[in-house]
């Protein structure tokens, strides 16, 4: 088969997106020497494919694949509007959207990955929107579940609430579950070393700046915390050019370093005493399972599918309550049996996950269509 991927998020600042995509693709092309692989890239994501400094895989040890450059934005009309030509010419039996929005007019047999129903639940996380821009979301997403010929869940809570809302029988809808990379497993020690200057134990979080993740939440609990003891509150990711601190008490005792590389990232993960995942909704929650597989111990909100996928390495908090979340927070910091039984449980727990079974998963999915 000719199998095409639309990898226009394979860039590691596609966030969640971009640890999937990357992943997914190193182990398909790893284990697949069968069918032919066509990888629809923009040029910022090819740079970074062939980048030895970036990629996941060798391309001079893969012969199966090709590189389609498409620079055409996601969520954009060119995306609509030229997209499905250029699919065509490529004359694939099976194109694999690693997201949701897909050219509604492609009229080929395709199979796409939802991640979650963010911009339904909460549109204002799509920056700089508007009504027809949230209707479009909506309205594409709604035909990506309908015209797919299968749909990739990555939970059994995103798969309920793909079903609840779109009303989309369960038998098109496959979990397949994500995954922790070794990305996050610190080797250099000398960047651990450099970043370990606090005496206080440093509370982390690591994702979006949207209100679906509730910061707002942890900075109160923070607040709460830092009345009973000392500590340093660390949130990585790119930073909206709106947000704000307001409480300048709580501003000298917290760290915003932005988007970082990953091998910053794995370092902070070494020295953090606790994680925490504040979110009303994810649809996987991959940095608590980061964590956990680099010994960190986890507290998490009690929403969406954090208790499916966590299970039972984290302590769970209403994330309403920055008061429990402080709570949780502090049991950890303070009880080391507890922070100690959390760490061999998050370690056994991501250990669970395996991109390698993403991929074998999802292969066999495609090769349902080849005997068709």
């Amino acid at each position: 088969m000719r199998i095409g991927i639309d990898a226009r998020l394979y860039r590691s600042s596609a966030a969640g997106i971009g640890r999937y995509s990357q992943n997914l693709i190193k182990n398909l092309l790893e284990i697949d020497k069968v069918n032919q692989y066509i990888l629809f890239m923009t040029d910022e994501d090819y740079r970074e494919f062939k980048n030895p400094k970036s990629q996941i895989l060798n391309p001079k040890q893969i012969l199966n694949f090709k590189i389609q450059i498409t620079n055409i934005p996601h969520y954009s009309l060119a995306e609509q509007t030229k997209m499905p030509g250029i699919i065509a010419k490529e004359k694939c039996d099976l194109v694999h959207f690693l997201n949701f929005n897909y050219p509604v007019k492609y009229k080929g047999k395709f199979i796409v990955t939802i991640h979650d129903l963010t911009l339904l639940f909460y549109p204002e996380a799509a920056r700089k929107t508007n009504f027809a821009k949230q209707w479009a979301f909506r309205y594409i997403l709604k035909k990506a579940c309908e015209n797919s010929s299968k749909i990739i869940a990555v939970s059994e809570n995103t798969k309920n609430d793909i079903m609840k809302t779109f009303n989309i029988d369960s038998e098109k809808i496959a979990v397949i579950y994500e995954a922790v990379d070794d990305k996050i497993i610190s080797k250099d020690k000398k960047k651990v070393e450099e970043i370990r200057r606090y005496k206080e134990p440093v509370i982390l979080y690591v994702g979006q700046f949207r209100r679906h993740k509730n910061i707002e939440g942890l900075l109160k609990a923070f607040a709460i915390l830092r009345k009973e003891m000392p500590a340093k509150l660390v949130l990585i990711g790119k930073i909206p050019k709106d947000f704000r601190v307001d409480n300048e008490e709580i501003l000298k005792d917290t760290l915003m370093p932005g988007f970082i590389a990953d091998v910053e990232l794995a370092a902070w993960y070494k020295i953090a005493s606790v994680f925490v995942l504040p979110s009303f909704y994810e649809g996987f929650g991959l940095p608590g399972l980061e964590a956990m597989m680099a010994g960190t111990p986890v507290v998490a909100s009690n929403q969406s599918s954090l208790p499916e996928i966590f299970q039972e390495a984290a302590l769970y908090f209403d994330p309403s309550k920055p008061s429990e979340i402080a709570d949780k927070i502090k049991t950890v910091i303070s009880d080391k049996v507890v922070s100690g039984q959390l760490i061999e449980k998050g370690k056994i727990q991501a250990k669970k996950y395996s991109w390698r079974k993403t991929a074998e998963q999802t292969l066999k999915l495609y090769e349902e269509f080849s005997k068709e």
